[in-house]
């Protein structure tokens, strides 16, 4: 049961928090992973753990770069015990690219049939301070 049900309020509809992180084999970015599964636990969200692929890479060599993938994962998994909240992709270089280039200040627009979205990097955030009452 949720908060919004416990209340009696509508659920919210926006989506769910999803991380992205892309694999390379290394153990920093197995350290990368771990954080994005704890942080994925806080935020009720999950983790899309990916590969970058070329558009060179033939079915042979995409079926050892997602075992690759899906070990790597198994590992981070198993030792953060932080289950069911992970999804393998590979991913095109040129998508990945477009996804980033949104974090770097670029806009991305997903045409859909009925809507277009707009994904903007959030400006960052000054830090609030609290407001001292003298007594």
């Amino acid at each position: 049961m949720t908060s919004a049900e416990v209340v009696g309020s509508r659920p919210s509809r926006r989506a769910r928090a999803r991380l992205l992180v892309p694999l390379d084999g290394t153990a920093a970015s197995s350290t990368e992973l771990t954080r994005a599964l704890r942080d994925a636990v806080r935020q009720d969200g999950s983790v899309l753990a990916c590969a970058v692929v070329g558009p060179r890479v033939d079915d042979v060599e995409r079926a050892q770069i997602r075992t690759a993938l899906e070990a790597q994962v198994a590992e981070v998994v198993a030792d953060t015990g932080v289950h069911g909240r992970t999804e393998v992709a590979l991913l095109d270089a040129v998508v990945f690219e477009a996804l980033c280039g949104v974090g770097r200040g670029g806009t991305l627009v997903v045409v859909q049939q009925n809507r277009r979205t707009v994904l903007r990097s959030a400006p960052p955030r000054e830090p609030v301070r609290p407001i001292v009452r003298h007594a």
